[in-house]
């Protein structure tokens, strides 16, 4: 039975390898929610789902451990990752140093006669996913449109520092996702007219702005209620 659910996963992913797949599997389900904090990960479900060997999840689970999506526990295995009060203030600092570095060297690309059009067309995309009002899709372009802008400032280095900071952030926007924020997305429109006119230190002050309103609202919206 394992095997005929290999097959048809492999025919509906070509080219995919089974530890992608599953790292994709679980990470999609931690982000929308299936997989609740807390919660253990494991790997019998995992095989029985998929249908693969436990050798391609133990491939998967050490990304997505340093991406923050789970977390190895003692006598527990894999565990959803906290997203407590703390953890999100520290992701939050984190923000504050590296975006408007990644803001200031892409602004600095954009200047040289770089294309920003990749990042134009996230920010257009981001629009239509605030238009339609559907469920996750504005977190998710919200996420895309802060990749591309890592992906432009074009240092290897930053975006390997921003990779366990990519999955928390992916994770935050879902949990924090408000249907229709006009706000967030006239901060984005500023950022990117920036960005993209080669205005170095303008970018790097709307992005770190950008992230401190960030951080107030989040903060409210997940831990108003905490005392």
């Amino acid at each position: 039975m394992a095997q005929s659910t290999t097959a048809e996963s492999e025919e509906m992913h070509p080219g995919t390898s089974q530890g992608v797949r599953v790292y994709e599997w679980i990470r999609d389900r931690i982000i929308d929610g299936r997989l609740p904090t807390g919660s253990r990960v494991r790997e019998r479900e995992v095989v029985e789902q998929l249908g693969v060997s436990r050798v391609p999840i133990r491939e998967a689970f050490p990304r997505l451990e340093a991406e923050g999506y789970i977390r190895t526990v003692p006598h527990k295995g894999a565990i959803v990752a906290p997203m407590e009060a703390v953890d999100v203030a520290e992701l939050f600092d984190v923000r504050a140093s590296l975006e408007p570095l990644a803001a200031r060297l892409a602004a600095a690309r954009c200047a040289s006669g770089v294309s920003g059009e990749r990042l134009t067309e996230a920010l257009s995309l981001a629009a239509r996913a605030l238009d339609v009002h559907v469920q996750g899709e504005l977190a998710e372009a919200t996420s895309d449109f802060h990749d591309e802008l890592v992906d432009l400032a074009g240092s290897r280095l930053l975006q390997d520092l921003m990779l366990p900071v990519r999955g928390r952030v992916k994770r935050l926007f879902h949990l924090a996702n408000t249907p229709d924020d006009r706000d967030l997305h006239h901060e984005h429109q500023e950022l990117c007219d920036a960005v993209v006119k080669g205005q170095v230190e303008r970018a790097g002050a709307l992005a770190l702005a950008h992230v401190e309103h960030s951080r107030i609202e989040t903060m409210q919206m997940l831990f108003s209620s905490d005392s």
